[in-house]
């Protein structure tokens, strides 16, 4: 894609570009039956994702044309620029918000510098499972976060959210790591997330904020010696090459917080406003489920590369758990949303 003469690419050159990769239709999955009325919405829709061609949370975008079609007999284009061919994770998030580009998604931490409300869960252990997960991103509890978040950026609307490919390990390139004492020292990337660099304080290592783009390089060159993400990524971009260890902490459940810019929503008429939405909802559920099939094949393939992960035994799995909780008071979270958690745990 060629620049303009002020060194700027602009929003229409994206939509000519030969990157861009049209939503279709993802073998595989079902058709849905047709409604009566046909609709069209012939404005191109821009999305900026870091994850690359088929990955889930990928589907759970480029799957909403297909379903807004078969389903609700609606015509729209979603144009997806994957692998972060748009810019950074933190570039993707200020560009929804100019318009430059229309749609992106990110892990709820990456969330952090624009909005508060997904603090509450991004603190350790505050989900126990995937059902548990399913439960919150389905639930009156998550949309009322999310007018939150779209009150604190209102330029966005947020969408139903999907799987960022389930809960982290913690893996570095020194040492097997049993319990938390015996990281101490070790320089971890993170997200600029207060919760994440907070627990990676907790738990003895010293974080280091990072684009994802720029982490792989880092670990090779011993900027940064691990990284808390979870198997699906660390195999998808390769980094089991530049890690050795990895210890199941189950301390974070990754969702993907998916957003479009609000200008963009509200040119849409009234009737493909409410089938966008219902199709978003259908698309996110099956990237949803898409990740969660891959969870342990993820890890599979990390052993098989040569990664070792270990599993803490109970007992081990307690410090862990027990140093994470410990960072809760340090957050101010209304008393509401922790008494939703919990009620969620046991539903």
């Amino acid at each position: 894609m060629r620049a303009s003469k002020n060194g700027r690419v602009s929003r229409r050159q994206v939509l000519k570009g030969s990157g861009v990769v049209a939503a279709g239709v993802i073998a595989g999955f079902p058709a849905v039956v047709r409604s009566q009325q046909q609709k069209r919405f012939l404005k191109p829709i821009v999305a900026g994702l870091n994850a690359p061609v088929g990955d889930p949370s990928y589907i759970s975008i480029s799957e909403i044309p297909r379903i807004l079609r078969e389903k609700y007999d609606v015509t729209l284009e979603i144009q997806i620029h994957p692998n972060s061919t748009l810019g950074t994770d933190v570039s993707h998030l200020d560009a929804a918000q100019t318009g430059f580009i229309d749609i992106t998604s990110h892990g709820q931490s990456q969330w952090s510098t624009y909005t508060d409300a997904w603090v509450f869960s991004d603190l350790p252990y505050a989900f126990t499972d995937w059902d548990m997960a399913t439960r919150f991103v389905t639930s009156e509890l998550f949309w009322q976060q999310a007018k939150r978040m779209e009150q604190q950026a209102p330029a966005l609307k947020v969408l139903p959210a999907t799987a960022a490919s389930g809960f982290r390990m913690l893996s570095n390139t020194r040492r097997e790591l049993r319990v938390p004492d015996d990281g101490r020292g070790i320089k971890y990337r993170t997200t600029a997330s207060e919760v994440e660099l907070e627990l990676i304080r907790t738990w003895g290592g010293n974080p280091t904020p990072m684009a994802w783009t720029e982490t792989y390089t880092a670990l090779q060159t011993r900027v940064v010696e691990g990284i808390h993400v979870q198997p699906h990524w660390t195999f998808t971009f390769k980094m089991h090459e530049v890690l050795k260890f990895a210890t199941k902490v189950g301390a974070n459940f990754a969702i993907q917080i998916q957003v479009i810019n609000k200008n963009t929503f509200n040119s849409m008429p009234e009737a493909v406003q409410k089938a966008f939405m219902l199709a978003a909802q259908d698309a996110a559920m099956l990237g949803w489920n898409l990740d969660r099939s891959l969870e342990s094949k993820a890890e599979e393939n990390l052993a098989k590369a040569g990664m070792q992960i270990y599993t803490p035994t109970p007992a081990e799995l307690a410090q862990w758990r027990e140093k994470g909780e410990g960072i809760w008071s340090k957050f101010k979270v209304e008393r509401q949303l922790l008494d939703g958690l919990r009620a969620m745990r046991t539903a």
